[in-house]
């Protein structure tokens, strides 16, 4: 199931399931609310995480999952059939550098670099890592998936600074402002487009972007590399939208010229042929008139 049609593809039991889940509720009692069996409601409880549209927020005997953004709109969306364009704003690393290290040599390294140890220290949305260089460290966010570019930066910066602050307030941590980004945003979207033009190959436009299926989800998808091309690519199916109404207006207006000059043709006709005939037989009558003047003076 392509992520674009994530919406549109769910049934109405797994709609439900994401909402209940999403409501703090354990799968036990989804499983009894649906009803269904509780390895139904794992295997979409699964789903919808890896998708992003549920996350973690108390991890005890029962675990209770909250929707995200991008779950909230696909609720919304099903509810109300319309689908909206996926995107995924890939991992946009920070590099801060150091000027004091503080307690750093307390620092395990190994479980900055894992997403679940950011769970714990308070950071649950995107999948953090934090990797130290000689001179600097690079916060990784991990990959956001939405339906606004500009949201996803937004969230992508605020996930930045959580973390700089954890690293600041917890251990003594002295980093520079404002940080690097380590490359410009790099934004996919999943359409139905790609996952057709990708049959016909992996196109590649340096500094823009590509259409692909490559690793590690090997789902095909469009990528365009920086906010503008990104923001552009978001707003085109409005544009067509508005392109088809606009040439759609062009064609009944075409269409009622076309019934507007063939009445005028009609009417034309009408008038003009039998005053032409008229007049062809006037000259006719005429001609003949002359020769048999001619005929007499000879």
């Amino acid at each position: 199931m392509g992520l674009g049609c994530f919406a549109l593809g769910l049934s109405a039991k797994a709609q439900l399931i994401l909402k209940l889940l999403g409501a703090g509720n354990c799968a036990r009692d989804v499983a009894e609310a649906v009803p269904c069996s509780k390895s139904t409601v794992n295997y979409w409880k699964n789903k919808f995480v890896g998708a992003g549209a549920l996350r973690l927020v108390v991890k005890d005997v029962f675990n209770e999952y909250a929707l995200t953004p991008y779950g909230s709109k696909i609720l919304t969306t099903s509810e109300s059939g319309v689908p909206e364009e996926v995107c995924c704003l890939e991992d946009y690393a920070v590099k801060f550098g150091v000027l004091d290290w503080g307690r750093a040599d307390r620092l395990d390294w190994r479980k900055l670099g894992r997403p679940r140890n950011w769970e714990k220290l308070g950071v649950k949305i995107g999948a953090v890592r934090v990797v130290r260089t000689s001179k600097s460290v690079i916060v990784h966010p991990g990959k956001l998936r939405g339906f606004d570019v500009d949201e996803l930066l937004m969230l992508s910066g605020r996930i930045v600074e959580r973390v700089k602050g954890v690293l600041e307030c917890h251990f003594d941590l002295a980093l520079e402002e404002p940080g690097v980004p380590v490359h410009e945003p790099i934004t996919r979207f999943y359409s139905d487009e790609a996952q057709e033009l990708v049959k016909l190959g992996t196109t590649i436009v340096e500094d823009v972007g590509s259409i692909d299926n490559s690793p590690p989800e090997r789902v095909p998808h469009e990528e365009y590399v920086g906010r503008d091309l990104a923001k552009a690519r978001l707003m085109m199916p409005l544009r067509l939208g508005r392109l088809e109404r606009q040439i759609q207006d062009v064609q009944r207006e075409v269409a009622g010229l076309t019934v507007c000059v063939s009445g005028l043709v009609e009417t034309l006709n009408r008038l003009l042929v039998p005053k032409e005939a008229e007049r062809l037989g006037q000259v006719d009558s005429s001609q003949q008139q002359s020769g048999e003047d001619r005929g007499y003076i000879c």
